[in-house]
């Protein structure tokens, strides 16, 4: 039976998010599959809008358009569905640790992510750990829960020719030796512990730069007045990611808290060493591809970044093993389990 399944495309808007990343990535994935086997109808917005308006009202009545399914890959789902639903919670954290987010947008989020897991026949997630939290916070029965691992875009994130990355490097005037951070920049992300650890690495790395990619989400004290040799390069455009993430000496991701972390995952498929808040989602995917440090410490990622720095044989096994781990994600199969499920539910 051919499946008609809805997904709400609000996600591909900008400003573009982990959530686009994950929205963008299931559509290519869920392309490459057999066209006899589903039609996809992504429903958008014409304009930039409120999630919440748009996913209670607009998408409520697209539920009665003759859906077999339909997919909603922002946390949370109408009300009073008229079809068989599925969501995405990507993680609960503004249930966990509401301290880490905008008072206004954690309110409604705590109580239509709760609501919304109840309705649907379906909650998907990335990781054992965030589908054990999901259960804790949302009172999901767990086999309503499946877990599905996200994928990565291997035609983008792979690892850069030589030539190529120098001369990419220097389009964006990176010219020295660099650590890197990518994602939006909030308390949560941990950019106060890198920026700790950097005041401890300057005296021993004086040709070091620390380069910083997202825009600033929320504000962060440790911010406000930026130490020497640290460059915050805001937005950065998907194609530029992949010569920065090649290009870094290491790539760090002190995260607090995080329900997958596709830009670990993206940078391991770009070949970079990786140095790793030692959290749940981090152990359980990442563990023997990268380097763990204890979450918040700055003196111990201070410790396992000059380890790293000053060992070129670790930093080689840790890129060549985060290769081997990066190859085992693709969107193709995170489409065909997405499949099976919708096929499960009608």
């Amino acid at each position: 039976m051919r499946l008609k399944v809805g997904i709400d495309g609000k996600p591909l808007l900008p400003p573009k998010t982990g959530v686009s990343r994950y929205t963008e990535g299931l559509l290519r994935g869920l392309a490459a599959l057999p066209p006899e086997e589903l039609e996809v109808v992504v429903v958008s917005p014409e304009k930039r809008t409120r999630t919440a308006p748009w996913v209670l009202w607009n998408l409520q009545k697209a539920t009665g358009r003759g859906f077999s399914v339909f997919h909603f890959p922002f946390y949370y789902t109408p009300l009073f569905p008229s079809c068989p639903v599925t969501v995405a919670v990507h993680d609960v954290l503004v249930l966990s640790h509401p301290q880490w987010f905008p008072r206004a947008r954690g309110n409604s989020l705590r109580w239509l992510i709760p609501t919304g897991t109840q309705r649907a026949e379906a909650v998907i997630t990335g990781t054992f750990w965030t589908a054990q939290e999901i259960v804790r916070w949302c009172r999901v029965p767990p086999q309503r829960v499946r877990i599905i691992p996200y994928g990565v875009d291997r035609g983008l994130f792979a690892p850069c020719d030589g030539a190529l990355l120098r001369e990419g490097l220097g389009g964006l005037g990176l010219q020295r030796p660099y650590l890197l951070m990518v994602g939006a920049l909030e308390p949560r992300r941990g950019v106060d512990t890198l920026l700790g650890a950097w005041e401890m690495l300057r005296p021993r790395f004086s040709d070091l730069e620390l380069v910083l990619a997202g825009p600033v989400r929320a504000p962060v004290p440790a911010l406000a007045q930026l130490p020497p040799a640290v460059r915050l390069l805001g937005f950065v455009e998907d194609r530029l990611l992949p010569l920065l993430y090649a290009g870094a000496q290491a790539v760090v991701a002190p995260s607090r808290g995080e329900g997958f972390d596709l830009p670990v995952l993206e940078a391991l498929a770009c070949g970079a060493c990786v140095v790793a808040s030692d959290i749940p989602v981090h152990r359980e995917v990442f563990a023997g591809a990268v380097r763990l440090f204890p979450t918040g410490e700055a003196e111990a990622l201070a410790a396992a970044l000059t380890a790293v720095l000053e060992d070129a044989e670790e930093r080689q096994e840790l890129r060549e093993r985060g290769l081997l781990l990066a190859a085992e994600f693709s969107w193709e199969k995170a489409a065909r389990e997405h499949l099976a499920l919708w096929r499960e539910l009608v």
